[in-house]
């Protein structure tokens, strides 16, 4: 989405003459989403403002992450930083049928050989601090402790945002593109009230950890373990 004010209009006129607060694009939050898409503007030259109203990465579920990101990784420089790290490597996938059946396990690399047939086993807080650093590495400006109160309107165009720093201070900053980020948050779609809930996607997920699971070795390792429920209600 690109945007552009009318050169008469006071926000316009603000936001030249505080041109410290200008960037040419905010993005709200700096989840996976937020850090991605701030990395990716930044490589092409644009300058970047990325702000998170935490002051350090929050506690999130681990997740597991499917073959294809391996390309995501590759362009925003992430490659490396995971190779060497402590995540469990995935490999495969196995599945269990709502009668019990076991498959056979489904290797990335049996299927689609190529250096994206292996991928990881994530601790999120781990890997949103790691993403965070590359976005700095490659250029974006990220403000941590910084709560994004408003985004800021000139008719129906977004013109800037409204934040209030970990001290408490106000004030406006302003760019040509504003990208929500936000997450569950969803502050343009709550502002203009666009949520429109899907009832058969009206679900529930229960969450916990295990000491002394038995695991894998060797390739098995990672692999993630699909378990349909009887009837089909759900898996885990």
């Amino acid at each position: 989405m690109l945007i552009t004010t009318d050169s008469n209009s006071p926000l316009h006129r603000e936001s030249k003459m505080n041109s410290t607060n200008h960037s040419d694009v905010i993005i709200i939050g700096s989840g996976p989403g937020g850090a991605t898409a701030s990395t990716l503007i930044a490589q092409r030259g644009f300058s970047v403002t990325l702000l998170e109203r935490e002051l350090t990465p929050q506690y999130r579920v681990g997740e597991s992450l499917i073959p294809e990101t391996y390309w995501t990784f590759k362009r925003l420089k992430m490659l490396e930083k995971l190779k060497s790290s402590h995540f469990v490597k995935k490999n495969g996938v196995q599945f269990v049928n709502s009668s019990g059946q076991l498959s056979a396990p489904f290797y990335f690399y049996e299927h689609k050989p190529g250096e994206c047939s292996q991928t990881w086993q994530i601790r999120r807080i781990e890997f949103d601090s790691m993403m965070l650093q590359n976005a700095r590495e490659q250029g974006v400006a990220v403000n941590q402790g910084v709560r994004v109160l408003d985004v800021l309107f000139n008719d129906d165009r977004a013109v800037g945002v409204l934040v209030k720093d970990a001290d408490g201070n106000r004030k406006k900053l302003f760019a040509d593109v504003i990208v929500d980020a936000s997450g569950q948050s969803s502050m343009i779609i709550n502002k203009f009230k666009l949520r429109a809930p899907d009832p058969s996607l009206n679900k529930g997920a229960i969450w916990t950890y295990y000491e002394g699971a038995f695991r894998d070795e060797g390739k098995n390792e990672g692999a993630t373990i699909v378990l349909s429920l009887k009837n089909s209600k759900g898996w885990f």
